[in-house]
């Protein structure tokens, strides 16, 4: 063999092997698409999730990336076929809309490998399943409830309220003060209407009630929903901002006066915990309550929470690295050490239904903040939740329920034609198989 053909060979060999190394040191970035969030709370998300999977994965890139208005932006990308990585949604309602339509990795394998189906609770993995599979996990595992000023409350002698009797009666007496009772607004979200009427059609009838219309078994037409919307019309219509400033509020304005004793409640879930903890929200020395909400009818259970899936995480199916992006979003759920620097760090917003371990959990975690979560782990073990619309309605009817109580409000339609309408979409949608499945009550 001549010296020039062993030089070929060698040049070929040399540049196979410089090809081999290149592809087994190229790099993959996974991006995911977030909501609008502070500098403080992205970085949060960078130092605690992303730097330390890339640490444990060094050919893996995580870009997190803030998208306004992500809801409209992320449902335009995906349906398109394109988007990012990982899918996220503000509850299964959403999440299953895009798993119906394909756009989705079933999760099912990942999740046994990690053995998160012995660690999340059942309801949290049978809301996300659509057709038997499993295609978005809960980043938030929440609950509606009620904020409150505590100084303002302990300086007027008031009580959270347990029943009917005692919410009409506390509203009055802050309106007597000249308060408002509650504070709120929609400008930024609209759906956050729904939180109200989650509340109202769960502690009025009842949560055995509210399973019966999911499974199917009751009419969403039946009095005692009608008759939760009329007392909520009427609730929202005296102890609220009226409607040309509550449609013109923002968290950034109505949280603040509850803060200054403008107002004196919040109606609202987990999430507003990451509100509290900073002084542009909370800009006063009173201190912060937090209470289940009321009972609404005699005979209704107290205490119990509306439990809800405010987050969910997925797979883009048409992801360029699947199988990466479903580790890292196992990975990021299963890691209890994570999520304890999260309760910190991002309060309200990391609530994974898995068990922290105490000693996880970092000192200066807000103990109000802290006793919400273990009041909710624990109403939920013994069965006492009720149901959040955004979790538990199909997507047509969960858009229903924010837009067409806007009419009630206005007069334009009555509680009885709102809840017919809710009916007839529901049960489309539950013959359709888009609304998630609800286990049985305990």
């Amino acid at each position: 063999m001549t010296k020039g053909l062993w030089m070929g060979i060698l040049v070929v060999f040399l540049l196979s092997q410089m090809w081999t190394v290149a592809i087994a040191q190229e790099k993959i970035k996974i991006t995911w698409w977030y909501e609008s969030v502070t500098p403080e709370y992205l970085e949060a998300m960078e130092n605690n999730i992303a730097k330390p999977f890339e640490a444990l994965n060094p050919n893996i890139d995580v870009e997190i990336v803030v998208k306004m208005n992500l809801l409209e932006v992320l449902r335009t990308a995906v349906v398109a076929g394109e988007g990012p990585d990982i899918v996220m949604t503000m509850g299964p309602a959403e999440a299953n809309r895009y798993a119906k339509g394909g756009f989705l990795l079933p999760l099912d394998p990942f999740i046994e490998e990690a053995g998160l189906d012995k660690e999340f609770p059942s309801l949290a993995l049978d809301v996300g399943k659509v057709e038997g599979k499993t295609y978005s996990l809960p980043k938030t595992f929440e609950s509606m409830g009620i904020i409150y000023n505590k100084s303002l409350f302990d300086a007027y002698g008031w009580k959270p309220p347990t029943n009917r009797d005692e919410w009409v009666a506390l509203c009055e007496a802050i309106k007597a003060k000249g308060i408002l009772p509650v504070a709120g607004g929609n400008v930024a979200w609209r759906p956050t209407n729904e939180h109200y009427v989650t509340v109202y059609i769960n502690h009025y009838p009842g949560p055995q009630v509210v399973y019966e219309a999911l499974i199917g078994q009751r009419s969403w037409e039946d009095s005692l929903f009608v008759e939760a919307i009329e007392m909520f019309k009427n609730d929202f219509l005296t102890y609220w901002p009226e409607f040309g400033t509550y449609s013109a509020l923002d968290a950034p304005d109505f949280v603040p006066m509850v803060a200054t004793r403008k107002a004196a409640m919040l109606v609202v879930g987990s999430w507003a915990f990451q509100w509290l903890v900073d002084p542009a929200y909370w800009p006063s020395e009173d201190q912060w309550g937090w209470a289940p909400f009321p009972s609404l009818r005699e005979g209704v259970e107290y205490p119990f929470v509306d439990i809800g899936i405010g987050t969910t995480l997925s797979v883009n199916k048409n992801s360029k690295y699947p199988e990466e992006a479903a580790r890292f979003l196992i990975w990021m759920l299963s890691n209890k050490e994570m999520i304890a620097k999260m309760l910190k760090d991002f309060p309200g917003e990391w609530i994974v239904p898995v068990d922290i371990p105490k000693e996880l959990v970092p000192p200066e975690v807000d103990p109000v903040f802290f006793e919400h979560v273990d009041t909710q782990n624990e109403l939920l073990k013994q069965g006492a939740y009720g149901y959040t619309t955004w979790t538990f309605l199909g997507p047509e009817t969960w858009q229903w329920c924010y837009e067409g109580i806007e009419e009630v409000w206005f007069g334009n339609i009555s509680a009885p034609e709102y809840m017919k309408k809710w009916n007839e979409v529901f049960q489309k949608e539950l013959q359709a198989g888009v609304v998630p499945p609800v286990p049985p009550r305990k």
